[in-house]
């Protein structure tokens, strides 16, 4: 719909602040449609001074006119605090979204069963949380890349051979590469129950529908940038995946898939 007609809806449904981000022409776009908005009465000034209004007092609440500038130093003790990633591992659960389960979800903890774990990125995460909530024997693999080599999903495909249970994590930042919708395929293939998450956008199924279980994680941003809401988010998937209790909705539609709205839940 465009970036500037988006800012100006965001607004109408009353957000304060716009995060115009994306390309300089986008930004530009962004301004210009919500001043365009202001001058032709589609957004009336007493709605934007209600916006500048509550931003000015979270500003004053938190001294941000003396002290304009965070501390990263300071941040990094905060966000160490247990309370800090308790709060953190809540929010994370509470966002999981179980898209799909043909029965096979959640796997046993207490089974010594082997469980592989693949994808493009964040793979020894996954397999670090998988390894301390279960007793399970884990092997995992890693591709090069966002976009791995056909002789690299065939190396996963074969690792995957010995193993009971699949999981594999993909990443996409617009559309899923076909690579990494070649893995998956090729892991199904195996004919072993396979569960796959989606760190970065929700869509990726779209491009693998087959699979047996199916999870949002929305651990990663559009940047991969490295920020600590990633390893929470990881964690609360290979939670869920082991049977904690999946809080999220997903917050859009997947083409005539899934409806904005749906998420599964354990009885």
């Amino acid at each position: 719909m465009g970036s500037g007609h988006a800012a100006v809806m965001a607004l109408k449904a009353g957000a304060d602040i716009i995060m115009a981000t994306g390309s300089h022409e986008e930004q530009v776009e962004t301004f210009e449609s919500l001043y365009q908005a202001v001058e032709s009465g589609e957004l009336s000034k007493k709605r934007i001074n209600e916006s500048v209004e509550r931003v000015l007092m979270q500003k004053l609440k938190h001294d941000l006119f003396e002290n304009r500038f965070v501390d990263p130093e300071k941040a990094k003790e905060i966000a160490a605090q247990p309370d800090f990633q308790e709060k953190a591992a809540e929010v994370a659960r509470q966002s999981i979204t179980l898209v799909k389960n043909d029965n096979v979800l959640p796997f046993d903890k207490h089974t010594e069963q082997n469980i592989f774990v693949a994808g493009v990125t964040e793979v020894d995460s996954v397999a670090s949380a998988v390894q301390n909530i279960s007793e399970a024997n884990v092997t995992s693999w890693q591709a090069s890349s966002h976009t791995p080599k056909e002789e690299e999903v065939q190396e996963a495909a074969a690792l995957a051979e010995n193993a009971d249970k699949i999981i594999v994590a993909t990443y996409s930042k617009s559309g899923l590469p076909d690579e990494q919708a070649q893995l998956v395929k090729e892991l199904q293939d195996t004919g072993k129950p396979v569960v796959a998450v989606s760190l970065g956008l929700p869509y990726d199924v779209a491009e693998y529908p087959k699979v047996d279980g199916y999870l949002t994680s929305y651990a990663i941003d559009k940047w991969g940038s490295d920020n600590p809401t990633v390893l929470p988010a990881l964690k609360a998937s290979v939670d869920v995946i082991f049977g904690a209790q999946p809080g999220g909705k997903l917050p859009v539609t997947i083409e005539d898939l899934y409806p904005y709205g749906h998420g599964l839940s354990y009885k």
